[in-house]
């Protein structure tokens, strides 16, 4: 499969780029990354290029998992994170420099990426799943805006980098699924 451009009213998600690298690997030395990411730590300039040259080419290429740089449509050269879907579990993941976080952007970015998926059934994809590390109210914030359904704890799906799955929130989107079975302890942040 090719490389699906996706655009929003604020955004443009396409493929990130040789252009991008400096700056994911800028974002991705975040502290939050070492303490909820599966990214590798520390994240090198060379991690970057390896996402960009290979991780993501591959995934649409295999259609395995689709992914997308985030873009302001009003500032098309400035990446501001990504996001993704994988096809065998419609799993999504997201992130989202740190100078770009709290206009709303990755909720939309997600919403959009979850109704392409479901649109397309890409990778057979019938409801998407998300999950994030026990304590990670942001990305639950950003999956309860987007219409995820709270459906509780247990291991994660994408194991972290010692190949363990620690204990993760996890949700389900479906279209009549609402967000008001998120529990209290998830809602530190709402947008």
């Amino acid at each position: 499969m090719h490389p699906v451009p996706l655009t929003t009213s604020r955004l443009l998600l396409n493929q990130p780029t040789t252009r991008d690298v400096d700056r994911i690997a800028d974002y991705c030395t975040e502290p939050l990354f070492e303490r909820f990411m599966a990214t590798p730590w520390p994240y090198r300039r060379s991690d970057a290029e390896f996402f960009v040259h290979t991780v993501a080419p591959i995934g649409w290429s295999t259609e395995t998992e689709a992914t997308w740089a985030m873009r302001a449509r009003s500032g098309p050269d400035t990446l501001l994170g990504l996001v993704s879907i994988r096809a065998d579990s419609g799993e999504v993941g997201y992130w989202l420099g740190a100078p770009h976080r709290g206009h709303g952007y990755t909720v939309e970015a997600l919403h959009r990426v979850v109704g392409w998926a479901l649109d397309t059934t890409f990778g057979g994809v019938a409801e998407a799943h998300w999950s994030c590390t026990v304590g990670n109210v942001a990305s639950a914030a950003v999956a309860r805006a987007a219409g995820f359904h709270y459906v509780g704890t247990g291991p994660s799906i994408i194991p972290d980098r010692a190949g363990g799955h620690p204990n993760a929130w996890h949700g389900v989107y479906r279209a009549a699924d609402g967000t008001a079975t998120w529990p209290p302890h998830t809602r530190a942040i709402e947008t």
